[in-house]
């Protein structure tokens, strides 16, 4: 193997290990909506959750005690996926450099 498969199996191993220091997660983004009347009138705020999950958009009402917690968990699912994309890429990437080894060995 070489150097550069065993920095990239270093990475993964690291990426691992940090998914497992992951908590609580949710998708979506949390934003502030505005109330109207019948008039169409703005008269109040509060803050919604939105987020599509299994192909369904989903909308949440938060308590603005909650924003903040809704929001660590939303961050918390950015980094998630961020990292799986990365071990993605990275175990795609190992595994090409593992068959071209490969394929120029039978070809010897």
């Amino acid at each position: 193997m070489t150097k550069q498969i065993h920095k990239i199996q270093a990475r993964i191993k690291q990426i691992q290990l940090d998914l497992q220091k992951i908590g609580p997660m949710r998708p979506g983004k949390v934003s502030k909506q505005k109330r109207k009347d019948k008039n169409g009138n703005f008269y109040g705020e509060y803050w919604q959750l939105g987020y599509t999950y299994k192909m369904k958009q989903r909308n949440h009402y938060v308590p603005s005690e909650l924003v903040k917690m809704i929001t660590q968990q939303n961050e918390e699912y950015k980094r998630f996926k961020k990292l799986t994309e990365e071990w993605i890429d990275l175990a795609l990437t190992c595994a090409q450099q593992q068959f071209e080894e490969k394929k120029s060995e039978i070809k010897k």
